[in-house]
């Protein structure tokens, strides 16, 4: 009886590696994907890459003619990209805009896993975006690579304020247009949305025909290279997951390929992605997992600080085949953010971008990502069960490894994203967030501007002077008239 046992559980497990990767465990039948396949996790690379360039990077492309320097489409007009703070929290599905966005970014910004977006428009402006929330870091340093309009509602302040980075690092050197805050700044072009499916603070629009009408930016494109067909080497792969957070309110970022289209169309926690202006399913041209080292300043949970200089390694997924390679931004911290991001391909030339649209997932080194394939990726390592913190219980790396990019091992320990010498006294100016899942506090509120809201995601009142908690809560943006502004998330 024994031995039957053992071969019928053997057998049992067996079967359980081949079924389709939806079915494999809870944290892929909550996807929402239905592709063919075993699901694999991508094995770890060499290295990860540094805070220094040593690859070798092509200059600036040239900007042609008609055509969308961002998506590589028919465009006529002037080169006015807006950059749009979005709030990724489930509370705020479904976006409004987004199918218009040429190209967006999801990061973390609380080490549970919380993530935001940043939607960039450029070839077409829909009537509203958002729900739109408030700023960190990171993100104004995408601002300055891309130029034009930044626009957000409430920012993070304290010992990561960006007040204190956009007057130190900008261009501008102040807290101003193409800086719009909509707390403070142009409050007409951030309406609360009336509709049944948004609640306070996750219904601020914006008013995208305002920004566009308002437009005195001149700022100078990066084009991409493109290609009508895209890859047609690399590894098939029908879809992949990025589970930045699973447990309650999840965060998980899901593509399936649709060879009919050549698009990946995007799910968010098990539900497709759909722009809440018109219905209609987001799908992508290119999907890149942007790793690099994502840390939390001084430790604090809702502080993030993300590298978005030097180089690191990049998953590519493009015309359902997927490679690794390389990203690289020739700049520091905080000087040169101008330079452009370039993503190179596994022989180390600038990667082509097929026609279309862009989203580029920026994730922490170790987070892990399964891929569903009908045949076996090489390097890849069977599926960690996901980890709900990033930057902990990190998979282990591929028994076999990838083959090496160009992306050399660190070269530097990167610093914090900003570290004013001295907290400063807390100010009623920008209210922050508080997270969604709390966690243990590591310091006090940072300082606000604007009356505090409550945060999205906690369920105990705030106190006048909580600790910091993880994040995805109230910005300064208000949960409403008279709300208060959780602590983390200036505005």
């Amino acid at each position: 009886m024994n031995k039957r046992f053992r071969k019928l559980t053997a057998a049992l497990l067996c079967a359980a590696l081949l079924v389709p990767a939806c079915a494999l465990a809870a944290d892929f039948s909550s996807s929402g994907l239905t592709v063919s396949g075993t699901a694999q996790q991508l094995g770890a690379p060499q290295s990860y890459g540094g805070a220094k360039v040593t690859v070798s990077l092509p200059g600036e492309n040239p900007v042609l003619d008609g055509v969308n320097p961002i998506t590589g489409e028919p465009f006529s007009g002037a080169y006015q990209p807006t950059i749009v703070n979005i709030d990724a929290h489930p509370g705020a599905l479904p976006h409004w805009g987004v199918s218009d966005a040429d190209l967006t970014y999801e990061m973390p910004i609380q080490a549970d896993g919380s993530t935001r977006e940043l939607a960039l428009f450029m070839g077409s402006y829909p009537d509203s975006a958002g729900p739109v929330r408030s700023a960190r870091i990171p993100m104004c340093s995408l601002r300055e690579m891309w130029g034009g309009v930044f626009c957000f509602y409430g920012y993070q302040g304290g010992s990561t304020s960006v007040l204190d980075w956009v007057k130190a690092y900008s261009a501008n050197k102040k807290l101003a247009y193409p800086y719009v805050n909509g707390i403070t700044t142009n409050s007409g072009w951030f309406p609360r949305s009336s509709d049944s499916n948004h609640v306070a603070p996750h219904n601020v629009r914006l008013d995208l025909n305002a920004v566009r009408e308002s437009y005195t930016e001149s700022p100078a494109p990066h084009p991409f290279l493109f290609t009508d067909t895209g890859l047609e080497r690399g590894e098939a792969v029908n879809g992949f997951v990025i589970s930045y957070k699973s447990t309650s309110p999840a965060y998980v970022t899901a593509y399936q390929y649709n060879p009919q289209t050549g698009l990946y169309e995007r799910y968010r926690n098990g539900v497709p992605y759909v722009d809440g202006n018109n219905g209609e399913p987001c799908a992508y041209a290119n999907v890149i997992v942007l790793r690099t080292d994502v840390s939390w300043y001084n430790g604090n949970s809702s502080r993030p600080v993300i590298r978005l200089h030097g180089e690191g390694v990049c998953e590519i997924f493009q015309n359902g085949r997927y490679i690794r390679g390389t990203w690289a931004r020739n700049c520091t911290e905080n000087s040169n953010l101008s330079s452009r991001m370039v993503f190179l391909d596994e022989n180390g030339d600038e990667l082509p971008m097929k026609v279309g649209k862009t989203f580029i997932q920026i994730v922490d080194n170790e987070q892990p990502v399964v891929v569903f394939s009908d045949s076996a990726i090489s390097g890849a390592v069977e599926p960690q069960q996901q980890r709900l913190t990033i930057g902990t219980d990190a998979a282990p790396a591929a028994t076999v490894r990838p083959k090496a990019t160009r992306t050399p091992k660190p070269t530097a320990t990167p610093e914090p994203t900003v570290e004013p010498t001295a907290e400063p006294t807390p100010v009623p100016e920008q209210p922050e967030e508080k997270p969604e899942q709390t966690q243990q506090p590591v310091e006090k509120p940072e300082e606000t501007q604007q009356p505090e809201e409550k945060p999205e995601q906690t369920q105990q009142p705030e106190k006048t002077t909580p600790p910091e908690k993880p994040e995805e809560g109230g910005n300064q943006d208000g949960s409403g008239s008279g709300g208060t502004a959780s602590p983390d998330e200036a505005s």
